[in-house]
């Protein structure tokens, strides 16, 4: 049995990761960041915590948007080519990994089993979703607003609930509390899965992001398309057929709809929070008070583009 020489594995290890360090180039909101230390201050943790904490989801997520953009063939990623597009699929496929892997040895540098645990259990769960995911975007049929739920509960709800449960198992506060953040996490993943599906469709600097409405060519995934009733089959589009969608889904008052969903579902983190301030007593809230304003979705007059278009 031969063994590749030291020197040669260091070389492809570096190879490996080197797509997936491209990718972690181009920074995104680090929603998830703002989260952790958020929660860490409720928690009344240590800030080392958070650091470490977000280092780990974000390189999680990141895997994620690897394989999600090669799964639904999005080119653009964060207004740059996405790692398939530039580095081609199967090189995606394998150095999408390395985020996982990563994030799971930096847990492990803490010497906290459970804590491992938890990460894996949060990967395990965003692999269910994106497999219900796939079977949504691949099929003909619209899913229902709860076969939706339970998708953006697994696919983003994952990361949120691993901060938590973290925090959880680092220093429990009262179940009752524990449970009234769990029900707003998971809320809160509905509503961001919400807001960008909207944003694909109906905010133009997202376009300027991600490319020019792709959730289009996506398949009958988007909860703007069960809103409208209207099965999309996953497949290209010109920019032409995108621009005829989006006019009929306006027409029909689909976005206007959409904002009233989203602004109902963000009332209910609210609730959430709500609930949460009378729970914590000396518990200091403003660090997640002021998280979930940044994450509440205000769309100014000049991003819409449906009434741009109108005009």
């Amino acid at each position: 049995m031969t063994t590749l020489p030291a020197s040669n594995y260091l070389t492809a290890k570096s190879h490996w990761a080197s797509p997936f360090k491209y990718q972690e180039h181009y920074v995104g909101k680090n929603i998830r960041t703002h989260l952790a230390y958020a929660l860490v201050e409720l928690y009344q943790l240590k800030q080392s915590v958070a650091q470490t904490l977000s280092q780990v989801v974000e390189k999680f997520n990141t895997a994620s948007l690897v394989h999600d953009d090669l799964i639904d063939q999005d080119r653009i990623r964060r207004g740059a080519p996405s790692v398939w597009a530039k580095f081609g699929k199967g090189t995606a496929l394998v150095s999408g990994m390395y985020g996982y892997i990563e994030g799971l040895q930096k847990l492990g540098e803490l010497n906290d089993l459970p804590l491992v645990n938890i990460g894996i259990r949060s990967l395990e769960t965003l692999h269910v979703g994106q497999y219900l995911d796939i079977q949504a975007s691949n099929g003909h049929v619209l899913p229902t607003l709860e076969e939706y739920r339970l998708i953006a509960e697994a696919n983003t709800g994952c990361f949120f609930l691993f901060l938590l449960d973290s925090c959880q198992h680092l220093h429990a506060m009262k179940e009752e509390l524990y449970m009234e953040l769990k029900s707003l996490l998971l809320e809160l993943s509905v509503y961001y899965r919400y807001v960008n599906d909207y944003c694909d469709l109906n905010h133009i600097p997202h376009f300027k992001k991600k490319g020019f409405a792709p959730d289009l060519e996506g398949g009958p995934k988007s909860f703007v398309m069960i809103l409208a009733n209207k099965t999309l089959i996953k497949k290209k589009l010109t920019d032409k057929q995108k621009r005829e969608i989006i006019i009929a889904f306006g027409n029909a008052a689909v976005f206007s709809e959409a904002l009233t969903v989203m602004e109902a579902s963000f009332d209910q983190v609210q609730h959430n929070f709500a609930n949460i301030r009378c729970l914590s007593e000396d518990r200091n809230c403003h660090a997640l008070n002021a998280f979930l304003e940044s994450v509440h979705f205000q769309q100014h007059p000049q991003d819409n583009y449906f009434n741009n278009m109108n005009r």
